[in-house]
C-alpha cells in the first residue's frame, strides 16, 4: 500500500495518528505543533484510517445483541433499539421484554420528564422490573382511558401509580373510560376540560411506553369483552393486522379507519409520531409480522424485542 500512494501522505498519517492516538495530544495541539488547521488534522485523521494505517476494534460481550440493536436502528431510522434475549424454559417474554424497556427507561429518565404508559400485558409487568438508584421528580401519566375500570378489565394492565411510587416521581391519571359505547360519548368526555387538559397533557409526554396488539383471538380489547367476535372479524376484513392504543393499521403501517375510533379515548398514532422517544416493547411469534407493520408505519422510534423476532424483522425486505 505505501507504493501505491504519495510517500509524504502516508508518512503525515503515520506521523498525525501517533500523535494522536499513542501520545494523547488533540487535534488542535498537533495542528499548531504541524502547521496544520484542526479540520485538516481531522481530514489526515480520516485518511489514515481509510489507508489501514489506524484500525479502530469495537470490543463489545459476543452474547450481546449489539450488532441486532444496531442493524434495527439503521434499517428502521430509530433513535435506540434493545434487544432481549430470547426466554428459556418457564421465563415468560413477557418478563423478558418488560426487563428491557425497564432497563432502557432507567438509563433514559431525567429529572421533570413526563412518561406516558399505555395499557397491555406486556407493559403490565414493567413495575416487576424496574428500578431507580435514587429518586427522580417526574410524572408518570396514561395516555388512554382505563383508570375507572375498577371492577376488573383494564384494571390489571394500568400501572402508572406503581411506577411513579417506584422512581419517587408523581402520578397523573386520565379519568376516562378505554372505550365507550358511542360516537356522541366519546365527544363529550373528550370536550370535557378535566379529560381535555388531561390528554393534552399525555401529547405532551417526552416519553411514552407502549406495546401493540393482534387481530385475532388473543386481542386485549377482545379478551376484556369490550368487541364481539363479529366486531374483531369485521377488523380483519377491514385489514387490520394490528394495533397500538387501540387504533388499527395494515400490513403496509396504514392507520386503517375502524368504528372504533370514535370510541375510543386516548392519544391518536398520529399523536405517538410526535413523541421525542416513543418505545414499542413487543416481540414474540405472534407479533412479528404486525411489529414489522408498525414499523413501516413509523409509529414507534425506540424498539424492544427479542433477538428472534429482532433476526425476523431484519430478514425481511422493505
Amino acid at each position: 500500500m505505501f507504493n501505491q500512494i504519495d510517500q509524504a501522505e502516508y508518512r503525515l498519517c503515520v506521523r498525525v495518528a501517533r500523535l494522536y492516538y499513542d501520545s494523547g495530544f488533540t487535534q488542535n495541539e498537533i495542528g499548531e505543533k504541524l502547521g496544520y488547521s484542526r479540520v485538516t488534522i481531522h481530514r489526515i485523521l480520516n485518511r489514515a484510517i481509510e489507508l489501514g494505517i489506524v484500525e479502530i476494534k469495537i470490543n463489545a460481550p459476543q452474547n450481546q445483541n449489539f450488532d441486532l440493536e444496531q442493524d434495527l436502528i439503521v434499517k428502521f431510522n430509530l433513535r435506540d433499539a434493545v434487544v432481549v434475549g430470547d426466554p428459556e424454559g418457564d421465563d415468560s417474554i413477557y418478563f423478558a421484554l418488560a426487563r428491557g424497556a425497564a432497563d432502557w427507561l432507567k438509563r433514559s429518565l431525567k429529572s421533570g420528564m413526563r412518561v406516558g404508559l399505555g395499557l397491555g400485558r406486556t407493559i403490565s409487568h414493567l413495575p416487576i422490573m424496574f428500578s431507580t438508584d435514587n429518586s427522580i421528580d417526574c410524572t408518570f401519566i396514561e395516555i388512554v382511558g382505563g383508570a375507572s375500570d375498577h371492577s376488573g378489565g383494564f384494571a390489571k394492565y394500568n400501572i402508572t401509580s406503581k411506577m411513579a411510587e417506584i422512581a419517587g416521581g408523581k402520578a397523573e391519571f386520565l379519568y376516562a373510560p378505554n372505550l365507550v359505547s358511542n360516537a356522541e360519548i366519546q365527544k363529550a368526555l373528550v370536550n370535557e376540560p378535566s379529560i381535555s387538559a388531561a390528554l393534552d397533557r399525555a401529547r405532551h409526554s417526552d416519553i411514552v411506553i407502549q406495546s401493540i396488539g393482534t387481530v385475532d383471538n388473543s386481542a386485549i380489547l377482545y379478551v376484556e369483552k369490550k368487541i364481539t367476535l363479529e366486531e374483531l372479524k369485521s377488523l380483519q376484513i377491514a385489514g387490520a393486522v394490528g394495533d397500538a392504543l387501540g387504533h388499527y393499521f395494515n400490513q403496509n403501517g396504514e392507520i386503517v379507519s375502524t368504528f372504533l375510533d370514535n370510541r375510543i379515548i386516548g392519544i391518536s398514532l398520529d399523536d405517538l409520531k410526535k413523541i421525542p422517544w416513543s418505545v414499542l416493547v413487543a416481540g414474540g411469534e405472534e407479533k412479528k409480522t404486525v411489529i414489522q407493520a408498525a414499523m413501516k408505519g413509523n409509529f414507534f422510534n425506540v424498539l424492544v424485542t427479542n433477538a428472534d423476532t429482532a433476526k425476523y424483522l431484519l430478514s425481511q425486505s422493505e
